[in-house]
């Protein structure tokens, strides 16, 4: 059966964030240990740092930060039990002392930490939003005439609809259309010679008014 994982470093304790009389409490000190596991890092980091900065450690993610590495971590109850010991300073004497045991490990992992972008104002998102809309609209439209194209291919295609039919195109009407003046123009002129002299005789001599005739016999 698999065990829990733990939320936290000392399960069954409260933090609190200032203590209250002395009388409410009594005086006894408990010490616990855990190991703290960096994974796969730089072989330079750890022993050319002068110090560390823990952050949250009895939180469920807390977070390690060595030099500018960051880390982030979670509990992990082990199986077993591991041992603690303490070494001695002095490279001379390389003397092993067992400190104690502990079931607790925390496991990091390098992550990289950005600052959070600004939220926009209202009024900015608004607006896209507004300017954004004819475009939609257009887009949707151009889209359905694209379909409908190919829907009447397709269905020429396959035999489903005929092409559309063209009229037939009249011949010669143009012609008529524009020798109508003409002819027009023909009818009124002759109209007019004929109202203005309907009994004149073009080979006739031209007349006096008294009705006699003069010829030249010369």
């Amino acid at each position: 059966m698999a065990s829990e994982v733990p939320t936290s470093l000392l399960p069954g304790y409260q933090q609190i964030e200032e203590f209250g009389p002395d009388d409410e409490y009594e005086g006894e000190e408990e010490i616990s240990y855990i190991t703290l596991d960096l994974g796969n890092v730089e072989p330079t980091l750890v022993p050319s740092a002068s110090g560390y900065h823990l952050i949250g450690l009895d939180t469920p993610t807390p977070f390690l930060q060595l030099q500018g590495t960051v880390f982030k971590g979670h509990h992990h109850h082990l199986l077993g039990t591991e041992m603690v010991f303490s070494e001695d300073r002095e490279l001379q004497k390389r003397t092993v002392q067992h400190v104690a045991n502990t079931e607790q490990r925390i496991i990091f992992k390098e992550v990289t930490l950005q600052p959070k972008s600004p939220s926009a104002s209202p009024d900015r998102q608004e607006k896209p939003s507004e300017a954004t809309e004819p475009s939609t609209t257009s887009e949707s439209t151009a889209q359905g005439a694209v379909l409908d194209a190919d829907g009447q291919r397709i269905d020429r295609m396959t035999g489903k609809a005929a092409p559309p039919t063209r009229a037939p195109r009249a011949k010669g009407t143009a012609k008529k259309k524009q020798s109508e003046p003409e002819d027009s123009s023909l009818t009124e002129s002759r109209k007019g010679k004929e109202k203005a002299d309907p009994d004149s005789d073009p080979m006739a001599a031209p007349s006096d008014a008294d009705g006699t005739y003069e010829m030249d016999t010369t």
